[in-house]
């Protein structure tokens, strides 16, 4: 039995490598957005959906995984994830140049776009999440970038077999160009003031 949640900052190919595992474990992959639908209202100023009650969210997700065997489960909103649900928390990295190019191609919003990079960026918002939720014990960070689903999956699956978290493998303000950074931050605030 392998029950994971596969999370990153959108843009890094959860959904992609959550299918890969899918394949792997013979596991479905669950739609956390379909199980909570009856909490989920769409903003479109924001341009996604906000879940209006987070108990009732909370509840319906416990009632619908709770008997369940094996899952992949793909999602930012990993906070709504009873821990005792999840073997294993999945965090994908990579690299922002790579995230905001592939959120170009989606059409988003440019401060959307630059919101979601400077959060790949500093790595925080997801990782601190996971660990929060899940503990230090059960997170596997994985930098995604340059390799396709199947590579990122079978790495995955080989970390799990040997069941040891790995935290801190990537630092993007290492590799990234100052001016990258100062840039989406300007534009951030740009973004902020509007």
């Amino acid at each position: 039995m392998v029950r994971l949640v596969v999370t990153g900052t959108p843009g890094v190919g959860k959904t992609t490598v959550a299918i890969e595992l899918s394949k792997a474990y013979d596991a479905p992959v669950v739609d956390i957005n379909e199980i909570i639908r009856p909490v989920l209202k769409w903003d479109p100023e924001l341009q996604t959906s906000l879940v209006i009650d987070e108990v009732k969210a909370r509840e319906l997700i416990r009632e619908d995984l709770g008997g369940a065997g094996s899952y992949i489960i793909d999602t930012v909103a990993i906070n709504l994830i009873d821990k005792s649900l999840i073997d294993w928390c999945i965090v994908l990295r990579l690299d922002p140049r790579q995230v905001m190019d592939r959120l170009l191609k989606r059409n988003w919003p440019r401060c959307k776009i630059v919101e979601n990079v400077l959060a790949e960026v500093v790595g925080s918002p997801p990782l601190n999440l996971a660990i929060d939720v899940f503990g230090r014990d059960r997170v596997i960070e994985v930098d995604t970038t340059n390799k396709d689903a199947h590579e990122v999956a079978n790495h995955i699956v080989n970390q799990l077999t040997v069941g040891v978290p790995v935290i801190g493998v990537v630092d993007w303000l290492d590799t990234l160009d100052t001016d990258f950074i100062l840039n989406l931050s300007r534009e951030l605030d740009d973004c902020l003031a509007q």
